[in-house]
């Protein structure tokens, strides 16, 4: 695996993680694999402030060392710092927590299901009463994690801005030639997330684009990003909104899984 690299910052922090082919190729001793994204912001009347690094644990071992993970970044091989995205999970039931003080309390204590020669990803995101009172919860996600076919990218993209509405997600391609994809009424995650939905990964071809964050069914722009080449050919990402829309501007991130 290679550095993680933080490439881009324009709003809040666009992230980028990045793996060597290699990476998902599953050993008998990491025969699965899972990577963490922290999009929990702080809720109002407190948005504006940092939210709380946080520590993961895995069937209650510490699985980050000392690099805890800060709001806005994926994991990197067991926390922020160096190596890859994913980190090897034994297959079978595991129980994940997500603390800010290393178990003492936990933000998330969840038991999820890890099969063998698979690889995940597990979103710790936040639901927002109408008090701002904070509840946490998680998403698994199953990547696929197949190379993309000719000059194609494989990119799904997750809603994760509390109180924030729906939304149009248009990719504009500027590099090689111009041309567009529209992600149609993309809602926020809410409390039963669709983790199959929200799992899949769709074929747009490969080049440089921006994103360009709309109300639904209009060509009104609240929010532009640019990705520059990370949708190079040949890459699988996710794209995420991230921020409150309250207090804290929608921002966005992405990981590169491939």
């Amino acid at each position: 695996m290679k550095k993680l690299l933080n490439i881009l910052t324009i709003g809040t922090a666009f992230l980028f993680a990045s793996c060597d082919k290699e990476a998902t190729e599953l050993t008998a001793q990491s025969s699965a694999a899972v990577a963490f994204i922290h999009a929990a912001p702080t809720p109002p009347p407190a948005a504006g402030t940092t939210a709380p690094a946080v520590d993961i644990l895995i069937d209650d071992l510490l699985s980050n060392g000392s690099r805890r993970l800060s709001y806005g970044l994926v994991s990197a091989g067991g926390g922020v710092g160096n190596g890859g995205a994913y980190m090897p999970i034994t297959p079978g039931s595991r129980t994940i927590k997500i603390s800010p003080d290393s178990g003492k309390t936990n933000f998330i204590n969840a038991t999820l299901q890890f099969e063998a020669k698979k690889a995940y990803t597990v979103v710790a995101y936040d639901t927002l009463a109408a008090s701002g009172t904070r509840t946490l919860r998680a998403v698994q996600l199953t990547d696929d994690l197949t190379v993309p076919s000719g000059t194609n990218v494989h990119v799904r993209f997750l809603h994760l801005a509390p109180l924030a509405p729906a939304v149009d997600i248009t990719l504009l391609r500027t590099s090689p030639s111009t041309d567009s994809v529209t992600l149609t009424n993309r809602t926020y995650l809410g409390t039963a997330p669709n983790a199959t939905a929200l799992s899949a990964f769709a074929p747009i071809p490969g080049g440089t684009y921006t994103i360009r964050v709309k109300l639904p069914g209009t060509q009104t722009v609240v929010a532009t990003f640019a990705l520059g080449a990370n949708l190079s050919s040949g890459r699988i990402v996710t794209l995420a909104a991230i921020g409150t829309a309250r207090g804290q501007a929608l921002g966005a991130m992405l990981l590169r899984h491939y």
